[in-house]
This record gives C-alpha cells, structure tokens and sequence, in this order.
C-alpha cells in the first residue's frame, strides 16, 4: 500500500484551532510524511503555533488570498504523491486516513480521490447537522497531488465561499472518480468565528459562480 502521504492545511487567523487541527493529523494510525500549513496572511500567530506542534511541520508564510490559493500553494509544495486536505479548525479521528489509503490503493474500487462522512463539535448550538451527508469538504479529500494541480489547483471565487465546490465539480466533469467511505472520519467544528456562521450575500454569490462554471 503507498502510505507516504503529506497534509495540506490552509489557516488564516486559526491560532486557537490549529494545535487540535495538526495533533489528529500527527495521531493518525499512518501518520504524515509532512504537514504543510499555508498562512493565508493571518494577523494572529497561527504560523508560530503550528511550527511549533512538530518538527515534522513546514509553515508557509503568504499575504492573505483565499483558503484556495492557500491550498493550491500547500499542494504545489507537498513532496509526496498523495494529499490529505484539512481546514484548520476540523479535526480528524485516528484511523481517517489508514481506512482512505486502503480504498484509494483497491484497484477493484478505481478512485481517483476517498472521502468520508463528518460530525459536528464544539457550539453546535448556534449551528448544527447530524452527519455530514455530502462528505464533499476539504476536510475529508484524500486524492493525488497530481490531479489536484492537473485541474488547476483550488481555485477562490472572490468571497471566501465554494471553492471546494467549484473544485469537486471540475474534478467529476474531468472524469475523476471518487469513493466516499459512509463512515465518520472527521469533526467539523462548530464556532461563531467561522465563514459558515458569518455566510451571507457572498457565499450565495460565490455558489452561483461556482454553478455557472
């Protein structure tokens, strides 16, 4: 099984979740070649508290343009074939990646990219969802390095909103398959400082771009 893998974690002003975000990448059962934390120009000191969870993590100092292009620019540098995407306030459960390399090295199950189910923490009571259904998030992509940067890379649509969908979408119109393990694998956190929380005319604007395209 190719188990050598790097994680990709795009973080703007994510000093108060970024430990956790790292430390369940660092636990998993096949842990990381790498973790790669792109500071998407944060104002907080996000990029000293991910430096100093493992010498195993590179952070990437840039101005601030997009969890996107944060996640392109993390992929671009990742020196292993496979990537594992996370947001920087997500968390993964210890066997998420172990279960995701042995469906994307099955040649019976052909997938270009596994996903998986997540589960909501932490306020859920200004927000909340049982499971995930979708399982279409960062926070659960496991695919090659090469078909990420082959449809251009993770691409923002100018609000902060849907460049994940634009990206799946691309990827399944380009002919990529992929998995979904019907599982929880990951927590999505729950907080009021999210762009979830805060999605308003911006979001809507930037799910009809991603539509349109």
């Amino acid at each position: 099984m190719d188990s050598q893998y790097s994680v990709v974690i795009p973080a703007y002003n994510a000093e108060k979740f970024i430990a956790e975000a790292i430390q369940s990448a660092l636990d998993q059962t096949v842990p990381p070649e790498e973790v790669i934390v792109v500071d998407d120009g944060s104002t907080d000191d996000t990029a000293r508290v991910a430096a100093a969870q493992s010498s195993i993590v590179e952070v990437i100092s840039t101005e601030n343009r997009g969890s996107g292009a944060a996640t392109t620019t993390g992929v671009t540098a990742a020196r292993f074939p496979i990537i594992a995407t996370n947001d920087a306030d997500d968390v993964w459960l210890p066997q998420k990646i172990e279960k995701q390399l042995q469906l994307l090295n099955d040649p019976s199950a052909a997938a270009d990219a596994v996903l998986a189910r997540m589960e909501p923490f932490g306020e859920t009571h200004i927000m909340s969802f049982d499971v995930d259904k979708s399982g279409y998030s960062r926070s659960v992509l496991v695919a090659k390095r090469e078909d990420i940067l082959r449809l251009g890379g993770v691409q923002d649509l100018g609000n902060g909103y849907g460049e994940m969908i634009d990206w799946f979408a691309r990827a399944r119109s380009a002919g990529l398959v992929f998995a979904m393990i019907d599982e929880v694998l990951a927590k999505r956190r729950i907080h009021a400082d999210s762009y979830s929380f805060r999605a308003g005319e911006g979001q809507k604007k930037d799910f009809l771009k991603a539509a349109i395209r």
